[in-house]
């Protein structure tokens, strides 16, 4: 069952989870995998000024620029947040104004060497592909093959399995392997489970951080009192720490579970419903039939399906059968 939620839940989440040193150098150093970021300190990493004037003064923000010393050059990162399901196609003018405005500061500021710049988009669009080219221009002293070709994290691409293996206390891959599936219930539920050995080893600021995006992903799909719920599970591992995840991540399962069922058996009924008033008006059970098969599949017991779709017990075993060949 899937339950999109709006891009700008999604915006704020991954600003702040590249706004960690260690978050960055993960992801240029194991998820786009440029050779030369293997030289970069991570305490050479910090975040840089976000805002440029233009000649006409017009102000422009950049999602995340981050700074790094590479041996005797500084390199910037340009990271664009894309969470749209439409894909936007002036990303590489956007990226070119955005570096000769960095460029342009750093000129009047009298450096010797211009910076690198390297732009990179991070999209988690999981309705339509990425379908934009991603050449800039041409080349840049040892960086051109990467400083005007953005690199594209494209989230629901990634091979999880190996990136979760690489660091024990990162953000960034439990976040992307979440991030994969965030419509459809079931299966977040299931990689949750999954991970929960993960989330109790991190460190309290990854835990405090973790919970910042399950406040945007997770908390927006229960109903009103099971937000009051989730809130004080959170509040126990805000208090608690790594001990208290285990309690979490199971009981926000649950809540999960109950809220897919809410809505499954909202579903049902109105289907009932519609059965009925189709069978008065056009004398046929096809739309009983129909549910009483979904009933199946979720489990439900024969009378319980008989009782709630109001066909024949023997009908109901038969499609039961059925659908078990």
């Amino acid at each position: 069952m899937c339950d999109s939620l709006p891009p700008q839940e999604h915006d704020s989440t991954f600003k702040f989870l590249f706004e960690h040193p260690k978050d960055i150098l993960f992801l240029v150093r194991n998820v786009i995998g440029y050779s030369w970021a293997k030289e970069i300190k991570e305490d050479s990493i910090e975040l840089a000024d976000k805002e440029f004037v233009d000649e006409t003064f017009k102000q422009k923000r950049a999602d995340i620029i981050a700074k790094a010393k590479l041996k005797d050059r500084e390199v910037y990162f340009y990271i664009i947040i894309e969470n749209q399901s439409k894909v936007d196609e002036d990303i590489p003018e956007r990226l070119l104004k955005y570096m000769i405005l960095l460029w342009a500061r750093k000129i009047r500021e009298g450096v010797e060497k211009l910076p690198a710049i390297i732009p990179i988009v991070t999209y988690n669009g999981l309705e339509k592909d990425w379908n934009i080219q991603q050449e800039i221009i041409s080349e840049f002293d040892i960086f051109k093959d990467d400083i005007f070709k953005y690199a594209l994290v494209n989230i629901s691409k990634l091979d999880m399995n190996t990136l979760l293996k690489e660091e024990e206390d990162i953000l960034s891959p439990v976040v992307f392997y979440l991030e994969q599936v965030r419509d459809d219930t079931e299966e977040l539920v299931k990689r949750l489970k999954e991970i929960e050995p993960k989330l109790e080893s991190f460190s309290q600021a990854n835990l405090e951080r973790f919970l910042i995006w399950a406040g945007n992903v997770i908390r927006p799909r229960l109903a009103k009192e099971d937000k009051e719920k989730y809130d004080k599970l959170a509040q126990r591992v805000w208090q608690g720490g790594s001990r208290k995840m285990g309690e979490f991540v199971s009981n926000v399962a649950r809540l999960l579970d109950e809220a897919q069922m809410k809505k499954f058996n909202e579903g049902v009924i109105q289907g009932i419903q519609k059965g009925k008033i189709e069978g008065k008006i056009e004398g046929k059970i096809e739309a009983k039939i129909e549910v009483a098969k979904k009933l199946i599949q979720r489990g439900f017991s024969d009378e319980d399906i008989a009782e709630l779709t109001e066909l024949d017990l023997e009908k109901v075993k038969e499609l039961r059968k059925e659908l078990s060949n």
